[in-house]
C-alpha cells in the first residue's frame, strides 16, 4: 500500500525539480490507488459550507468480488502536503440501500489514515450480498476538515 504513495512522492518531486507545479489531484484509475477493478462511483468530500477538498473514489472487482476505495486530496485540500487524510470501507447488514449502514457484530471493514501527501487508502472489503458504507475525512492542514459519508449503498 505504501508503495504507491511513495511512487506518487517520487513522481511529484521529478516534476518539481522539472519546473511544474502539481496541483490538483490526476484523474487515475483503480491501479494508481492499489485497487483493482472499475470505478463505480466518485463522491465529492466537502466542508460543511460546501468546499470540495477532495474526492472518495469507490471501485469494484466483480473476478473476486471486493470493493475498494481511496481519498484523493485536491489542492483546496492540501494535496502535496502531509495532512491527516482517512478513507475507510464497511460491511453493513443491510441488503438494499438504506440512509443508514447497520453494523455487522464483529465488524467487516477496512481503514486507513494518516498524514498523507495526496490519497489515503486503498481500503478493500468483500461484501457479497451485503451494501456497504464508505466514508472520507481531509483536512486542509489551515484547521479545516471536509468529509463524505454514505449511508448503506452499492448493495451486491
Amino acid at each position: 500500500m505504501r508503495i504507491h504513495k511513495r511512487a506518487a512522492t517520487v513522481l511529484s518531486a521529478l516534476v518539481a525539480f522539472s519546473g511544474f507545479a502539481l496541483t490538483t489531484a490526476p484523474t487515475a484509475g483503480a491501479a494508481t490507488y492499489g485497487c483493482n477493478g472499475s470505478q463505480i462511483g466518485a463522491y465529492a468530500v466537502k466542508t460543511s459550507g460546501g468546499t470540495t477538498f477532495g474526492t472518495a473514489y469507490l471501485y469494484y472487482d466483480s473476478s473476486t468480488g471486493k470493493n475498494c476505495a481511496a481519498a484523493v486530496k485536491n489542492s483546496t485540500g492540501g494535496y502535496g502536503n502531509s495532512t491527516y487524510t482517512s478513507v475507510s470501507i464497511e460491511k453493513c447488514a443491510q441488503t438494499s440501500p438504506a440512509s443508514l449502514c447497520t453494523l455487522l457484530n464483529p465488524r467487516v471493514y477496512d481503514d486507513d489514515g494518516d498524514n498523507y501527501l495526496y490519497y489515503a487508502g486503498p481500503v478493500s472489503i468483500s461484501a457479497p450480498n451485503n451494501c456497504i458504507h464508505l466514508s472520507a475525512v481531509i483536512w486542509n492542514g489551515n484547521g479545516s476538515f471536509a468529509q463524505f459519508n454514505s449511508g448503506a449503498f452499492h448493495c451486491s
